[in-house]
């Protein structure tokens, strides 16, 4: 095997073996290095792109959702660990409502459920023959419609706004850095 000093070229052809996909041992055997050599130029690597995993976790599941969970992987070709860490990126946008949103995401709801149950007394009122337009009529509806509009784009803006708080992708947060 060669001495424990790697050169500049060593490491570019380490990584690009490792970019191709090929396995720790496999480099080494093919470049003729020590696995341990292969492994620290690949945990440099992770470090510099924000893909090494450092933090394991251990939490207890019952028999019914880790079935759950397995039954759920088997249409998938992701391991457990990858599984968890999609969820926890997913659910992540949801945690990271604050107080503030949170209050205003259900103003909304209870707006919207208004808007709602005035809708269904009118669909009530139209399928027993009782509602009779007027010439006001079609204005009414419309601006309705303009506040349910109103609504949907404040909740879908307060939900856009958590979510990019939220994020994990450390080339987006380079990008918002890059940008200050």
């Amino acid at each position: 095997m060669s001495s424990s000093t790697i050169s500049d070229d060593d490491r570019d052809r380490i990584r690009a073996h490792l970019a191709a996909g090929e396995t720790v041992g496999a480099i080494a055997r093919a470049l003729g290095r020590h696995r341990q050599t292969v492994s620290r130029v690949k945990a440099d690597l992770d470090r510099q792109d924000g893909t090494r995993l450092a933090v394991k976790l251990n939490f207890r599941v019952t028999e019914a959702e880790h079935a759950h969970l397995l039954a759920a992987l088997r249409s998938t070709d992701l391991t457990v660990s990858e599984a968890i860490r999609h969820l926890v990126r997913q659910a992540t946008s949801l945690l990271a409502l604050q107080s503030p949103e949170i209050e205003a995401v259900a103003a909304a709801r209870r707006d919207l459920a208004a808007v709602g149950n005035n809708l269904n007394q009118l669909a009530r009122l139209g399928a027993v023959g009782r509602l009779h337009w007027k010439a006001g009529d079609a204005a009414l509806v419309r601006k309705v419609a303009a506040r349910v509009d109103d609504l949907v784009d404040e909740v879908v803006g307060l939900i856009a706004e958590a979510q990019g708080r939220a994020s994990f992708d450390p080339v987006v947060e380079q990008t918002k850095a890059a940008a200050k």
